[in-house]
């Protein structure tokens, strides 16, 4: 299993990708958090259109627009901790653009690990005991001796106290690290002022969807330049709760999200943040009242029963995430938010009702956690989309063979892009 990790990690380093990348920054204040890169392809149009690999809309003149929302489990109050985070998506967005496609890969502030939460306080015991380690491997006995002899005599304090000496240090460094961290109210902004930004831009940046005469259907229909909108892990998260408020666009004067958007795409996603079992119970629920009305023709009430049969296969699947274990996903949504704020992060799939009647697609993996179930509670695709079906909103879900930190650079989230923005065009233009 190691090695497969370890090939895995491998395979998943961003490679050298045929696209052009652009960095700007969406706020005055010019800070990497608030900025955002946009890939195009390389090529020229023409090769692109003879080239079978893109997924270019052949009814548009234009490659369609995708904005894909990054981030690193909600982290990235820190430049130089992010960029890190954020050369390793790159392929995301890298892959995107090389289909012919035009990508916006927009970052935003993020939180600090908290102090008082059990995953930060492990983590910095760890590394006490790694650095503690280190440190013995490259003294020899005298010079290590000397050393305890200071901590123990000079400083009083003997290994134990050492050892607590040096995790409340790291704990008080973590502590001031996070002075001036975004909250979730702070990156859902973030995501909106990138997108009002872009639309103000949109000439600037060649992100302009004003239909063509080329980009007329067979009726003579406009057809403008499709607009996709989603996001990878955490930033799928964040993708998927503004998708839910409207006011947040109009606020920006942008159109609503249905009008803005064409389309919806989240790539291995975070979902959801708590136990999600009673929103598909209370679904197969309704639909087991709905299809046993007698007032229902013949084909309503066969499909209600259809939406029945998947909604509850969807429930035993889910039954071994809603089953699997939560103390991490729990612990990590407290670590990076707080103990007293983390049960007010909005959680997407139980307000799924509100996500913007728009086809929706979900690439996820068939392991997110190479294999594990630790994290299964957060990625909840398969069951988001067929409560989006079941409520009559077009959806797709793919699993890619892969897990939740190689996807992004795989050949198979390649293949399964070019498959599914072909349906997204297939729907948006009725061809």
């Amino acid at each position: 299993m190691i090695l497969s990790i370890i090939s895995d990690a491998l395979h998943a380093l961003p490679r050298r990708r045929k696209v052009q990348r652009e960095h700007y920054y969406y706020t005055a204040d010019k800070i990497f958090e608030q900025s955002l890169d946009i890939y195009r392809p390389a090529t020229t149009a023409k090769q692109t259109s003879n080239d079978e690999s893109s997924a270019v809309p052949s009814s548009s003149s234009s490659p369609p627009i995708v904005a894909l929302v990054v981030g690193s489990a909600w982290l990235g109050h820190r430049s130089f901790l992010y960029s890190q985070t954020s050369w390793w998506n790159s392929s995301g967005p890298k892959a995107v653009a090389e289909l012919g496609c035009v990508c916006v890969c927009i970052r935003h502030r993020g939180s600090f690990m908290k102090s008082f939460s059990i995953l930060t306080l492990t983590y910095v015991a760890l590394m006490v005991a790694i650095i503690a380690a280190f440190i013995n491997t490259i003294m020899d006995d005298d010079n290590w001796g000397s050393f305890e002899e200071t901590i123990g005599e000079r400083m009083h304090l003997g290994q134990a106290g050492g050892t607590i000496l040096a995790v409340a240090t790291g704990l008080v460094l973590i502590e001031l690290g996070g002075v001036g961290a975004a909250n979730f109210e702070d990156m859902q902004n973030d995501v909106m002022d990138a997108l009002a930004w872009c639309a103000k831009n949109e000439e600037r940046l060649h992100l302009t969807r004003t239909p063509t005469p080329q980009g007329l259907s067979a009726d003579g229909k406009a057809n403008r330049r499709l607009f996709i909108f989603g996001g990878y892990s955490s930033g799928g998260h964040v993708a998927a709760t503004v998708s839910q408020q409207p006011h947040l666009w109009t606020d920006r004067n942008l159109c609503m999200p249905h009008i803005h958007c064409d389309s919806i795409l989240y790539i291995s996603p975070v979902l959801s943040t708590k136990s999600y079992s009673e929103i598909l119970l209370r679904k197969v629920s309704s639909l087991s009242s709905t299809s046993s009305l007698p007032s229902l023709s013949p084909s309503e009430a066969g499909s209600a029963t259809e939406q029945l049969s998947r909604l509850s296969s969807s429930t035993e699947a889910s039954s071994t995430s809603s089953t699997s274990p939560t103390w991490l996903t729990n612990q990590v949504v407290k670590a990076v938010f707080g103990y007293h704020v983390a049960h007010t992060i909005p959680s997407p799939i139980h307000t799924y009702e509100k996500s913007p009647p728009i086809p929706h697609i979900f690439l996820g993996c068939h392991y997110e956690m190479f294999g594990l179930d630790w994290l299964d509670a957060f990625f909840c695709s398969p069951t988001y989309s067929e409560l989006l079906s079941s409520s009559g909103v077009e959806s797709r879900y793919s699993a890619v063979h892969s897990d939740h930190w190689s996807i992004l650079n795989s050949t198979q989230l390649s293949d399964a892009l070019r498959k599914e923005l072909d349906w997204i065009e297939q729907k948006c233009y009725n061809v």
